[in-house]
Order: structure tokens, then C-alpha cells, then sequence
């Protein structure tokens, strides 16, 4: 484990690189020199109008995005004890597509979009933790199923919608589809006002987390009332993951990788875990857009493509460790 503050620090240094690297990149060659002076000196000049109307609202909600996906990773792990669960995973992602659907076709509008995400990812991650309590004794590998299977039924529903209601849901089609493309300043501040929310209510109740992440009879010694407690951590999770799913649609692996590698990088102390989390997932995130939107002879992918690409064999070898340290139970 390196030392806390040091970790800090090269996070936010990444996290500076890949906000230069992704202004910098994209299909209108923009030089170093063109970009800072773009950046401190707006005007009407088509570099200035690409860098301040496309790139940086799309870079700024890939980080915000990415960071709230984190975040809500770091805290689901936590809750569930369970070094696997992520928000795409344990079906919180999917939660808040079939609950934005559904809000979308019973009022048509997509001012919407955000409440139904709220409401179907908070009762998505309630029906996961319900089903791992009743099996409190089993292996994180059993969880995993139960959260993935869910995720599947919640996607399959979505999908049935979509073909039921082909022509009314033609907005909610391509929103599936993910991505950051059509992001705009307005869900920029929404994104913000949301992850400051969820960074400021985990950081205030950091201690109560980590004493939950040990366990609930240590976590009732103390005092804590658990019940409260993830009432309080759910929504604060199940907030950040809507406003991200209304914004950019679903992205998986992101709340996995980033949350895991902060632990590994500084301990399991949320104090320290949880900003370099959040400054690696967005980090991470934006790279992976930057991919996305860089492929060669293609020009765009959906962003969600790249991070299961990247993500996907970190899961396995996560999962096959796991599973080793279990037993194989």
C-alpha cells in the first residue's frame, strides 16, 4: 500500500493528463498551443467553438460520469462485502434504464429521464441486496449471479419495451445505445451537482462505512444504526448512477475496476479510498471515450464497447482470484 496522500496526488495528476488528452484528440487536428489559447481566450473561432461546444462538455461528463460510477461501485462493494459488485453488475445500471423507460413512455418527455433512472436503480440495488441477505452464508460468487441474473431480467423488460413502443421510444432507443456524444453543459452541471452530493455524504459518513464493510455485529457495537445507514448509502449510490445512466446511458465496469484498484492503492479506509476512486474512474473513463471516438477507419464506437473490452478480463481474473480464496464454494 503507498501512502495515501501520495496516491492523491498522481490521481489528480492522471486525471489532468486525461482531461488534456481528450481536448486535445479528436477528428479536427488542435495543437497544444491552439487548445490552451482556446482554453483561457473563448471567442467565435471554429477551434475555440469545437473545444468549448463539443470536446469539453463531452470530456467534463466522461470524468463526472466516471466518477460517479465509482463512487457507487466503492459503496455497493462495501455494503455487500463483495469485491465484485458494481453498478452494471448487481443490476443498478439497468435498474435506471427500465425505470427511465418506463417514465419516458407514461410521460413523454425527456426532462423525465432522470426520475425514473432514480427511482428504477434504488429499487433495482434494494431487490440485490434484499436477495444476497437471504443468503448471507453463501460465496460473493453466488451474489454475483443473483445480481447479474437481475440485471438481465431488468434489460430484457427494457428491451421488450422498446419493441412494443418502437415509435414513441425512438429517444430512449438511441440513449440505450450509451455514450457521451450529445452531452451538453446542462447535464454537465447535473452531473457535478449530483457526484458533490454523493463525494460529500460518503466522506461524512466514512467511519459508519467502514465499520459496516467489516461487519454488521462490529458496525451495531459501535452504536450505528445499520438500517439507516444503508438507507442513507443506497440513495447517495443509487443518485450518482441515475443521473450518470440519464446522461450517458449504460457503461459497465467502470464502478468494478476503479473502486478495486483504490483499495489496492491506499487500503480499505473510505477516507482515502473513495477520492481516488472517484479521480480514477473519471480518468479512466475519459480515456476510454477517447478511444472510443478515435477508432481507426470507423471514427465512433459507443464508449461502453471499450470499457468491457478493458474491463471484462479484469472482472475474470477478479472473479477466478475470488473464487480461489473462497474455496470454489
Amino acid at each position: 500500500m503507498t501512502h495515501p496522500r501520495r496516491v492523491l496526488l498522481l490521481s489528480a495528476l492522471a486525471l489532468v493528463v486525461s482531461l488534456v488528452v481528450g481536448l486535445w484528440t479528436g477528428p479536427t487536428p488542435v495543437s497544444l498551443s491552439q487548445l490552451t489559447w482556446s482554453l483561457v481566450h473563448p471567442n467565435q473561432s471554429l477551434i475555440s467553438v469545437i473545444i468549448w461546444q463539443i470536446r469539453l462538455p463531452r470530456v467534463l461528463a466522461a470524468a463526472l460520469v466516471g466518477g460517479s460510477l465509482a463512487l457507487a461501485g466503492l459503496v455497493f462493494q462495501a455494503l455487500l462485502k463483495n469485491p465484485l459488485a458494481d453498478p452494471y453488475l448487481i443490476g443498478t445500471s439497468s435498474g435506471a434504464s427500465l425505470g427511465a423507460t418506463l417514465m419516458l413512455l407514461l410521460f413523454p418527455a425527456m426532462a423525465v429521464i432522470p426520475v425514473g433512472a432514480f427511482i428504477g436503480a434504488v429499487a433495482a440495488v434494494f431487490a440485490a441486496t434484499a436477495a444476497a441477505r437471504r443468503r448471507g452464508g453463501t460465496s460473493v460468487v453466488t451474489v454475483i449471479l443473483v445480481g447479474y441474473a437481475l440485471s438481465v431480467i431488468l434489460g430484457a423488460t427494457t428491451a421488450l419495451l422498446l419493441t412494443l413502443h418502437a415509435n414513441d421510444l425512438q429517444t430512449i432507443f438511441f440513449w440505450e445505445l450509451g455514450g457521451l456524444g450529445g452531452v451538453l453543459w446542462p447535464q454537465v452541471t447535473e452531473l457535478a451537482v449530483a457526484l458533490a452530493v454523493g463525494v460529500v455524504g460518503v466522506l461524512y459518513l466514512h467511519r459508519e462505512l467502514d465499520a459496516v464493510a467489516i461487519g454488521e455485529e462490529e458496525a451495531h457495537a459501535l452504536g450505528i444504526d445499520v438500517r439507516r445507514l444503508r438507507w442513507q448509502l443506497i440513495i447517495l449510490a443509487g443518485l450518482v448512477t441515475a443521473v450518470a445512466v440519464s446522461a450517458s446511458g449504460l457503461i459497465g465496469f467502470v464502478g468494478l475496476v476503479a473502486p478495486h484498484v483504490a483499495r489496492r492503492l491506499v487500503g480499505s479506509l473510505h477516507r482515502y479510498a473513495l477520492p481516488v476512486a472517484v479521480l480514477g474512474g473519471a480518468s479512466f473513463l475519459i480515456l476510454a471515450d477517447t478511444i472510443a471516438r478515435s477508432v481507426p477507419n470507423i471514427g465512433e464506437i459507443p464508449v461502453g464497447i471499450v470499457t468491457a473490452l478493458l474491463g471484462g478480463p479484469f472482472f475474470i481474473v477478479l472473479l477466478l482470484r475470488t473464487t480461489r480464496l473462497e474455496g470454489g464454494r
